[in-house]
């Protein structure tokens, strides 16, 4: 993901998602050009890499992530009571389109201080025919 300041994006992931960091630019001793973190997520062996670009070559919103989750309405109330402003999927999304055609799922939308779109797709049923991702421990 692109962002402007890799301290604050940092700060983001880890408070709202409880990501960890894995490697940061500044531990490994490399100069702040360099600006380049990776985050563990929770899911097994997955990664998002925050990449630092200069002020005036990031594109606003560059970057999506997204996650396939079985409870999407909890998600949506925890995200909302940080304080995070979600908006519903319009159609045009195809990847959306199809789970929610095939699967019957639903989504929300939300942004990174950047201007990222970190997609949430599921719902509360459990269905073996649907994908999920194996979470760690």
């Amino acid at each position: 993901m692109d962002v402007t300041d890799l301290r604050k994006a940092k700060e983001f992931y880890m408070d709202i998602f409880g990501f960890k960091v894995l490697f940061d630019y500044k531990v490994a001793g490399l100069p702040a050009e360099i600006g380049w973190a990776e985050l563990s997520l929770p899911f097994e062996d997955s990664k998002l890499g925050l990449n630092l670009l200069q002020e005036g070559k990031v594109q606003k919103g560059s970057g999506r992530l997204s996650f396939y989750v079985t409870d999407v309405n909890a998600v949506k109330r925890y995200v909302e009571s940080k304080c995070i402003e979600t908006k519903d999927v319009p159609d045009g999304y195809a990847a959306i389109d199809i789970a929610r055609s095939k699967y019957g799922y639903d989504g929300f939308i939300m942004l990174d201080p950047f201007g990222n779109e970190i997609f949430f797709v599921g719902d509360d049923i459990k269905d073996s025919n649907r994908p999920s991702f194996k979470q760690s421990e």
